[in-house]
């Protein structure tokens, strides 16, 4: 009588039986499950709102403020690149296109208010860097647009051109943003400077939110010592920018 062939799988199992391996009838061990990646925070909570960014500054002049993206979310300003970064009056923002919209009113002479804010927006602009781009629209009761009516690119020329006529801007009328603002939010930017040192006709906060359907967030420099304050939260909380306010 001959005996059982083997089948290639059973001499194979015999073989490892054989030679101290697993056999055949072991059980395999259950692999262990891959391990969990740990929680990483890269993205800081909700930007906060007027009221709550000035209930927690509590005696600083300034809200140091977080980075918002036009969605509302934060990121850590220190990783954002170079040319995504932009601040003014020391309110940080990210954005690779940016607006500044400043009030140039008559009351703006007082107490050097806008030679002040000429000197940070040249401080502002010369820290862009390319591909950033950027455009000023100055205001009184009507809107006073940097030459071009678009956002520019930051390189030498344009950065020459905006200082020989921001030269030109002088303090006169009174004090109405919403011709400028409207300016502003047509270009799409990813960010709005708001500066103002007075108080905005009624409806103006309303008016600016309903042209604003997409958000972008308005960062609000409030030069009045609280008196176009409320004006300026409310724009503020309405996009999810800060608000910062400065007395005389």
């Amino acid at each position: 009588m001959q005996p059982p062939r083997l089948t290639v799988l059973g001499l194979a199992a015999t073989i490892l039986f054989c030679a101290g391996g697993v056999s055949a009838q072991t059980p395999a061990a259950p692999a262990k499950p891959p391990a969990k990646p740990s929680a990483k925070r890269d993205v800081e909570p909700k930007v906060l709102s007027a009221e709550e960014s000035a209930k927690r500054a509590r005696g600083s002049s300034f809200l140091g403020g977080g980075e918002a993206d036009r969605y509302g979310d934060l990121v850590p300003f220190s990783e954002l690149p170079p040319w995504k970064q932009a601040s003014f009056y020391g309110v940080r923002a990210r954005a690779q296109t940016v607006v500044f919209v400043v009030d140039c009113s008559e009351s703006m002479a007082d107490d050097s208010c806008l030679i002040r804010a000429k000197r940070e927006l040249r401080r502002s602009v010369a820290s862009l860097q390319f591909p950033q781009k950027f455009t000023v629209i100055f205001y009184n009761e009507e809107p006073i647009p940097m030459p071009g009516l678009v956002p520019r690119s930051v390189d030498t020329g344009t950065k020459d051109q905006f200082l020989h006529w921001l030269r030109l801007i002088e303090p006169d009328g009174g004090t109405d943003p919403r011709g400028a603002m409207q300016l502003a939010i047509g270009m799409n930017p990813d960010a709005i400077y708001l500066l103002s040192d007075g108080l905005f006709p009624n409806g103006t906060s309303e008016t600016i939110a309903d042209r604003n359907r997409k958000k972008i967030p308005i960062h609000c420099i409030d030069l009045s010592g609280g008196e176009g304050g409320e004006h300026l939260r409310r724009i503020a909380k309405d996009s999810g920018g800060q608000y910062a306010a400065r007395s005389r």
